[in-house]
């Protein structure tokens, strides 16, 4: 989990590419084990494991007006990427809460609050107004795979937000919001075939505002759970500073 010694390692050149699965912890032992009960059992290795990290539940098909709370309003939006990307870029703080559960400690784009790095001020208002939390605390970028080296000095992919990279000099002018003050940032690249709809998101993002690039962390508050269910996800709107948030296609607000 030392995001800064995984960069160094990958920054020396010893390896083609250095893996770091989504749950290195003890978490994710349940996955090796589940992938060595499917080899005893089969004979086979498993396949389609690499890559993978949505795999906890999900609840498809949620009416949001029957769970939502006093005070805050729920309505169903036509192609919520476009337009959770224009709020973000009118410098809305949004929750996400779409589709299965992250593996591991990292808000993946599934269970995450995101923001535009453009804003001023940006970081102090989400850790005085949402996060609940220190001043100083820094906020993770997640970006398009195919631009990430024009922000970041990145070897290769990123895609479980596990490895701090030096900031290029363009990135620490336009978006310095993520940028650690060591000139680092914990970086989450992101393509198509991984996550559709996030992409959909920086893309229509960065069509708007030139920088394919958001601050990216978890759909919790400080001293609570990353959101898992549908009615944490509302508490987590109704307890803090975000604007929004979009779950699952519905548009909740305050």
């Amino acid at each position: 989990m030392n995001s800064v010694s995984i960069g160094r390692i990958v920054a020396a050149g010893f390896f083609d590419e250095v893996h770091v699965p989504v749950a290195p912890g003890d978490s994710g032992t349940a996955i090796g084990v589940a992938a060595d009960a499917w080899y005893s059992a089969t004979g086979k290795l498993p396949v389609g494991v690499e890559g993978r990290c949505y795999l906890g539940p999900s609840f498809a098909g949620m009416e949001l007006p029957t769970l939502s709370r006093p005070g805050l309003v729920a309505v169903k939006v036509d192609r919520p990427a476009g337009f959770l990307a224009r709020h973000l870029a009118d410098g809305k703080i949004v929750g996400l809460y779409t589709g299965a559960l992250e593996a591991g400690p990292r808000a993946l784009g599934h269970r995450s609050i995101l923001a535009s790095p453009l804003e001023a001020n940006v970081v102090d208002r989400l850790n005085a107004t949402v996060k609940y939390r220190e001043p100083f605390r820094p906020f993770a970028p997640v970006v398009l795979a195919h631009r990430a080296s024009d922000y970041f000095v990145l070897r290769q992919p990123s895609p479980f937000m596990s490895i701090a990279v030096p900031a290029t000099d363009y990135a620490r002018r336009m978006i310095p919001a993520v940028v650690h003050r060591n000139g680092t940032a914990r970086v989450q690249t992101v393509t198509a075939s991984h996550n559709p709809f996030l992409t959909q998101v920086l893309e229509v993002f960065g069509q708007i505002t030139g920088h394919p690039v958001l601050i990216n962390t978890s759909l919790n508050i400080k001293g609570k759970p990353i959101c898992g269910t549908p009615d944490m996800a509302l508490d987590c709107l109704a307890e803090s500073g975000l604007d929004a948030l979009l779950i699952d296609g519905w548009w909740v607000t305050k």
